[in-house]
């Protein structure tokens, strides 16, 4: 059965991306993992937490998490399977850790437009799946709702076609039927009629899904794709993070204005090894 993980620190915008992540379970058939993880405060006196207080700690947010599993089950019919985690340590670590025994179809994270400190550490947590996790990430806008995908945008750097990962664009495609528009935004016009190789390329390997293909020029990327998105009323944009950035365009300042300001979600799909 396939899994989908969901982390929560029990925030609003946490909250509503992992009832976005039941709805997508429920429509998927697959198993949602709720997870949540226990951070230790730093002390500025250095003395060691009591450990009654920690394990208070461990059993408040176990019994939060199972509250919250139960809720999204009776709000499936019990037609959701639902498991829960706690686990003790930094957010960054327990995703991989759990992520990497559960291969899960995707990661659903939140991302929140709250005060400052909170978009920071979010937009962190994010960004790290992002740059590190080796399944696909799908980013929640806070206070979106789940509502059916019809239509899917690719956003698609032309000088890496061979490594893209096809196979797992083609599965998010049949998994809901979807429409297929596929975007280059370049920083230069000049390049419009240089990739017309690339393009027959993708035409052809997603041929099922009847791509149509878009060119578009903004020196701002992210505002080229926020554009878009709203232009073509996606309901869904595929990205392809590279370790060095989305593409060659992208820098760390790209990968986060895009997670922080589109407001559809945003699935990262990971390009394969050459």
């Amino acid at each position: 059965m396939k899994t989908i993980i969901a982390p929560t620190d029990f925030s609003p915008s946490s909250l509503n991306a992992v009832n976005y992540a039941a709805d997508l379970a429920t429509i998927l058939n697959a198993k949602l993992l709720l997870m949540n993880v226990v951070q230790i405060p730093i002390s500025l006196s250095e003395i060691p937490m009591p450990e009654p207080v920690f394990e208070e700690m461990i059993t408040l947010a176990r019994q939060d998490l199972d509250d919250l599993g139960d809720k999204l089950n009776e709000k499936a019919n019990g037609k959701l399977s639902i498991s829960t985690e706690i686990t003790v340590g930094t957010v960054e670590h327990q995703i991989t850790e759990i992520s990497n025994l559960e291969k899960p179809i995707a990661i659903v994270m939140d991302m929140r437009s709250g005060h400052r400190i909170e978009r920071f550490l979010m937009g962190s947590n994010a960004l790290f799946a992002l740059q590190h996790l080796l399944y696909p990430i799908l980013i929640v806008p806070e206070n979106l709702t789940f509502h059916a995908i019809k239509k899917i945008g690719l956003a698609c750097d032309l000088q890496i076609t061979k490594t893209l990962p096809l196979e797992s664009i083609k599965t998010w495609l049949a998994c809901f039927g979807a429409s297929l528009d596929i975007v280059y935004i370049s920083q230069n016009a000049e390049k419009a009629g240089s990739v017309n190789g690339e393009i027959s390329f993708l035409q052809n390997s997603l041929a099922e899904f009847h791509p149509k293909f878009h060119f578009s020029v903004n020196q701002d990327i992210a505002e080229g794709l926020e554009n878009f998105a709203k232009q073509q009323e996606l309901d869904l944009l595929i990205i392809v993070p590279r370790k060095h950035g989305f593409w060659g365009l992208f820098d760390e300042k790209h990968s986060k204005k895009i997670i922080m300001h589109e407001q559809i979600p945003v699935l990262a799909v990971h390009e394969i090894e050459k």
